[in-house]
């Protein structure tokens, strides 16, 4: 197997694995900061903190990144159309984790619980959510065009 088709595998596997991650946020943790009670919320969120980046920070940026270098690299018969709109997703779903939700993180591990915060790391999450969602579509889409048989 060639670099390309390799390469497009390793990141099929990347995104569902995020895809994944994302619902489970979505759909569970993100809801489950309104539980934590006030006086506990800071040691809380340090400790979630603490504990994502193997699992969820380091693979969601490179999910999110490499759909750039996938329009470069994919493999010859995968449409431009399908990588660029990957990667469109990818750079949306970047944009909300950047300009949106690290910041409310970091407003709620100085500051504690505040409800409206979480409320709003919710529902921005939402389209974050739905971009990888797309992308891993767009993912799919691109493999089951690689490898069709001719």
């Amino acid at each position: 197997m060639d670099f390309p088709h390799s390469f497009l595998l390793f990141y099929t596997v990347l995104v569902c694995y995020n895809l994944g991650i994302i619902w489970f946020g979505q759909l569970v943790i993100y809801p489950l900061f309104a539980k934590v009670g006030s006086a506990d919320y800071v040691a809380y969120h340090k400790f979630y903190s603490s504990r994502i980046p193997l699992p969820v920070i380091l693979p969601g940026f490179a999910c999110l990144l490499l759909p750039i270098a996938l329009i470069f690299l994919r493999p010859a018969s995968v449409p431009l159309m399908l990588a660029l709109a990957n990667a469109a997703c990818s750079l949306l779903a970047l944009w909300v984790t950047v300009a949106l939700e690290i910041p409310r993180h970091a407003q709620l591990e100085q500051d504690g619980k505040q409800p409206e915060v979480i409320q709003e790391l919710v529902r921005y999450n939402w389209p974050r959510t739905l971009s990888i969602s797309g992308s891993a579509g767009f993912t799919l889409a691109m493999v089951m065009t690689a490898f069709s048989p001719v």
